[in-house]
């Protein structure tokens, strides 16, 4: 097999780390390995160092978003070659691909991960349906652009102090003005907690009574060094709005795959469980022992949640003094 040229782009420093480990073990034999930074230096510094060959940091400049950067990246793509585009499946990388897709005439899958490569193009696989169907797909020509969810691939080592120690080329690119141009910025209520990187999540659902009783669940995450979810309806339904809106964990919502997840209060439709399959373990507690979340459960306690979380709490509280 012919030596292979993977693009990876991301915003985001650690997705981005992700994505080089992953085109390294996508494909055997030696690649050439192109790194996109969009407007995030740090991104780009680290990425220069982790055994790429060439990084490009797109610095958007005053009124321009960094998703305009499509026809340069694009041109950039044409002149140097490539058989691969991997894109963080954030909102601005799923913006940025689908651009960049009709830009170079290409398939896009989005959300996807690629099941094999034969000697041409590769093949993917994606939920469907919330989850109840798996779609493969083969791209059949072009040059193949995957969006890819954060935690697809484990990094190698923390982002910014990686095993490799080649450094490869640095270009700052300034991106030039599309037809699109921000013209005012309004700031929104955001989670505090990086949900993609915790390793201990816990997610609770309409089966919590009153916002007061928040501080309990806070509580059980501080013990456990995790980060607070919820449910959408937590997040969105009148009556709820507990949380920002980007708290919420589901099929549209965060997808996350942390060592343990906590599931409380929370039926476990197939459209929360979407977001949360790929955790390590899953604790279920409902005192509906019918409820769905025990089907996708590798543990499950059935019972009140104002007795359980209080014994748990408990519990943890005198083994970590011991």
């Amino acid at each position: 097999m012919a030596q292979k040229k993977v693009w990876v782009i991301s915003e985001q420093q650690n997705l981005l780390a992700e994505l080089i480990a992953g085109a390294n073990t996508l494909i055997p034999g030696e690649i050439s390995i192109f790194a996109a930074a969009l407007g995030n230096l740090e991104a780009a510094r680290a990425a220069a160092g982790a055994g790429v060959q060439q990084v490009y940091y797109f610095k958007p400049g005053d009124g321009i978003p960094v998703e305009a950067a499509f026809c340069q990246l694009a041109r950039l793509i044409r002149e140097n070659g490539g058989d691969l585009v991997l894109v963080g499946a954030t909102k601005r990388g799923k913006t940025l691909a689908a651009l960049l897709a009709a830009e170079l005439d290409s398939g896009l899958a989005t959300e996807a991960k690629v099941r094999d490569w034969n000697e041409e193009l590769p093949a993917t696989q994606r939920l469907l349906y919330g989850g109840l169907a798996v779609s493969t797909d083969a791209f059949v020509s072009g040059i193949p652009i995957i969006t890819v969810p954060p935690r697809t691939w484990e990094c190698p080592a923390p982002a910014g102090e990686t095993s490799h120690t080649s450094q490869g080329g640095f270009t700052e690119v300034s991106v030039e003005e599309g037809p699109v141009r921000v013209i005012e910025r309004q700031p929104r209520q955001l989670s505090a907690a990086n949900l993609e990187e915790a390793q201990v999540v816990i997610c609770i659902g309409r089966g919590v009574k009153k916002r007061e009783d928040l501080a309990m669940f806070e509580e059980l995450a501080g013990l456990l060094e995790g980060a607070l979810a919820c449910t959408r309806p937590v997040a969105e339904e009148e009556g709820y709005r507990w949380f920002p809106e980007d708290s919420y964990i589901g099929i549209s919502g965060r997808k996350v795959k942390p060592r343990l997840y906590i599931s409380v209060g929370s039926s476990g439709q197939i459209q929360h469980v979407v977001g949360c399959r790929d955790a390590g373990i899953i604790l279920g507690i409902d005192k509906n022992e019918d409820a769905p979340i025990f089907e996708a459960s590798d543990y499950g306690i059935v019972g009140d949640l104002y007795q359980v979380v209080p014994e748990l709490i408990k519990r943890i509280k005198e083994v970590k003094s011991r």
